[in-house]
Formats: C-alpha cells, structure tokens, sequence
C-alpha cells in the first residue's frame, strides 16, 4: 500500500466526530429510581455491544472478523440462548451494514437454527458473509432443509460439530467451512479430525478456534487449516528471537524525538535524508492530494512545515508497523493498533483535552510496538522521547491514560461488565462504546485502505 493514502486520515484533515448509531430492541424492567433504571440501561446497552475476534488467514493476514454479543461466552455459536437477545444482535449487524463489509472481508456471523428458520440471515447476505451454526449432537435431518435453503439464498455456512459419521455426510457436502475449537479435542484428535474432513470434502475450508498462542498457531498451519481464530494475534511470539532495530525504524525514532523536542526543520530534514525510501515518502505525502497544495515542493523541509509536526508524527509511528522487511502479520497487528488507537481518541473526546486525545492515539499504537518489534517495552521506549503519561500507561499501567487503555482493552475482549464500569468511572456512556468500537474499525479499514484479500 502507499503510505499517503493515510495523510488525510490518521492526521488533523479527518476531525469529523462520531456519530452514535441507535441502539434498539434492548428491553429493560422497569424500577422505581431513575439513576438505577438509567444504570441498567446502560448496563445492557454494553452487554449488547458487538464484539469482533480477528480470522487470521493462511498467511498471517487479518482476513475478517467473528461477530458476537459482548455478554456470549468464548466459542459460542449463538450470540444468546433467548430469541429477543439473538433479534437484537441481528439487527445490530444489519444497522452497521455487515453486507458492506462482507464484500471486502470475511464475517463469520453465529446464528440459532431457530433464527434460520425465521430468515434472521437475509439482511445479511453478502460475498464472504458466512453464517456460523453449532450442528453438534443435533439431528441431521432437521437441519439439511435449512441448510439447503441458506445455501439457495446465497449464503456460506460454517458449521461446528462436524464429524466422520455417516449421518454427517450431507452436511459436509453443503459447508464451505469447518469450525474445530481446539479445547473440545485432544491433538491426536483435532489432527486425525481435520485430515478427515478435509479427505471427505476437498472444498472444505477449516478454522481453528480457541488458538492460545504462535506454536499452537504454527501447528495448526502445519495441519492444513486455512483461518485460525484465538488471542494470539496480538500475543509476543516466545520462539521468537528478540529483534532488532534496522536502519530505517532508527531513522523513524531519531525522527519522532526530534519532534518531540521541537527541533529545527533543518535537523528533521537532515535526520530523513538518512534514509532515501522515508525521504521520498515524506515528500510524496505533503506532495498528495490532501495536502492540497498549488505547487509541488521539493525540499524536505518545505515538506515537514506543509505536513506539520503532529500529522508527521503520527505517519511515522505508523510507518514503524511498514518499514525493513514487514512481515504479513505486521500488517494485522497495524489494524488492530490503528482500531485502538481511533478508539482511544474518539472515546475521549469530551471528556479530555484535545492535546491527551492526541497522546491516547499514540498510546493505541505504541501499546503493540513489543510485540512488532519482538522487543520489551521497556527497550523500545528507552528510544523514544515520550510524555510522561504516555510512559507511565505504557510500561506501568498508571497515570491519567490507564483506564483509557483498560477500557479499550475490555471492549476488545468483550468484557462488558467491566467496560461498563470503567467508562462510568470516567464519565462515559456506556451505551455508546460499541458504536465508537464499530466506527474506530471503520476508520482504520479505510486508513489502511482495505481491500478484500485472495480468499
């Protein structure tokens, strides 16, 4: 990708605020008191919250999400055992045009057969909309007819459950993939299981669930699985030697505390020129479009005064995720940060000063550099000149920034009840953290550029 697609969206010319979408069909029972009807309210609004877990690919790449309900327990395949709740959820999908993003990237959507039966899956349909169902123990001819219609209307299934039972055969014959969690299975069985079903349906796709970590990760590709779900994306990997720092992000920090220390464009401009390939770039992006100039500039301190200091440096911490030799999953880890980061700015807007909105984004971001880097933190920000703050939520998860980032981390791991407790805390409606969750995804995908990867 070009790195100037993100000038006009990770700096200063994208300030347009979150709208908050409207979240209906939530019931609540009525009380006495307001505050404690207004708490209940806000408390379920966050259970209802969408929660996305990232599908890694075959190469390493974040392919697209599982969608689910903040309040469903891991590996549920449908988002709550009451049909209002699975309704809500549902219609949650629809508001956020799931089939938008479902033309560019996989969704794995969990729904009830009841729910399919009702036609809870027609908004939904789209190129990679995938509906998950759990077909485990449950009688095979209930559910083909369903199947079969799914499949007419033009939807994917994944289903869980499957077996090598005879009684399993038609339903192998109508999925495009396989869910396996790996805690449901000793090794000797997930393995034997998927050589299986990938022997009795070729065009069979499998996904591993539950994957806690790299080895377990590095196995199941070794298996022949083709997406893998679990925690580990944004996990260190410990068979992983500790990095080090090539030219280019060496040039990128020199460049970040010059900043920092507010120094002369001269010396910004003499630090770039260290390496060619962040030259050109600098000079390519105040040369873009959105930089909206009458006339090109050629020098690189003309082009540092074009971009200013904050939006330079927000394109060079980004651009750390881009230099050397960038492994696929870098590119995930991007995402997820940048994801982060929106977050982190938007949910404080209101409630801090503009310039700790600034500081948050960069803390979303930075909050991953150990594990792009495959160095500790406390090394990686001994070469940065950092606020104090910033340092403080980084390394000791204090200061003024630490439940901001406790926030962020709740809601992308769907503990609901905590996110609820800690936006309370720091007086924000609850209510609207999945909004800004679902918009910060937005933001990035459109940051990034995102397109549909090669499925």
């Amino acid at each position: 990708m070009v790195f100037g697609k993100l000038i006009g969206r990770l700096t200063g010319q994208d300030d347009t605020p979150l709208q908050p979408l409207p979240l209906s069909a939530l019931v609540t029972t009525p009380v006495v008191d307001p505050a404690v009807a207004a708490q209940q309210r806000q408390r379920a609004a966050a259970e209802a919250m969408l929660r996305r877990e990232e599908i890694i690919d075959s190469r390493n790449r974040l392919c697209g999400y599982r969608f689910s309900t903040a309040g469903s327990a891991a590996g549920q395949t449908s988002p709550q055992a009451d049909a209002p709740a699975e309704s809500a959820f549902l219609a949650a999908l629809a508001e956020i045009d799931l089939p938008a993003f479902a033309t560019r990237r996989l969704a794995l959507v969990p729904i009830s057969r009841a729910a399919l039966a009702a036609g809870g899956h027609l908004p939904l349909r789209a190129a990679r909309s995938t509906l998950l169902l759990d077909v485990e123990g449950s009688d095979v001819e209930a559910w083909l007819p369903l199947l079969q219609q799914a499949r007419a209307d033009g939807c994917r299934l994944a289903l869980r459950g499957l077996t090598l039972l005879p009684e399993h055969a038609p339903l192998l014959a109508l999925a495009d993939l396989a869910l396996l969690r790996l805690d449901d299975y000793d090794l000797t069985d997930f393995q034997r299981l998927a050589r299986g079903l990938k022997a009795a349906a070729p065009q069979l796709e499998l996904a591993a669930d539950g994957v806690p970590g790299w080895p377990e990760r590095r196995m199941c590709a070794a298996w022949g699985f083709d997406y893998c779900l679990g925690p580990f994306t944004v996990l260190a990997d410990c068979e992983e030697p500790e990095g080090k720092l090539d030219n280019s992000r060496v040039v990128l920090m020199e460049m970040l505390n010059l900043i920092r220390a507010e120094a002369d464009l001269a010396d910004l401009g003499a630090v770039a020129k260290k390496d060619p390939g962040i030259a050109l770039k600098v000079l390519a992006l105040a040369n873009s479009p959105a930089a909206g100039l009458s006339a090109p500039v050629a020098s690189l301190e003309q082009a540092i005064m074009v971009l200013g200091r904050q939006r330079l440096y927000r394109w060079l911490t980004v651009a750390m995720f881009r230099v050397g030799t960038p492994r696929d999953r870098d590119e995930a880890l991007l995402e997820v940060a940048m994801t982060r980061a929106r977050f982190l700015e938007t949910v404080a807007d209101g409630v801090l000063a503009k310039k700790d909105c600034d500081e948050l984004f960069l803390v979303g971001l930075l909050s991953l550099f150990d594990v792009l880097l495959a160095m500790p933190l406390t090394k990686v920000l001994q070469l940065i000149n950092l606020a104090d703050e910033v340092t403080a939520v980084l390394l000791r998860s204090e200061g003024p920034y630490a439940r901001f980032l406790q926030l962020a981390l709740a809601v992308e791991h769907g503990r609901s009840a905590q996110a609820a407790d800690i936006a309370g805390e720091l007086g924000i409606d609850p209510a609207g953290l999945g909004n800004t969750s679902q918009l910060a995804l937005a933001w990035a995908e459109e940051a990034l550029g995102i397109s549909a990867p090669d499925l």
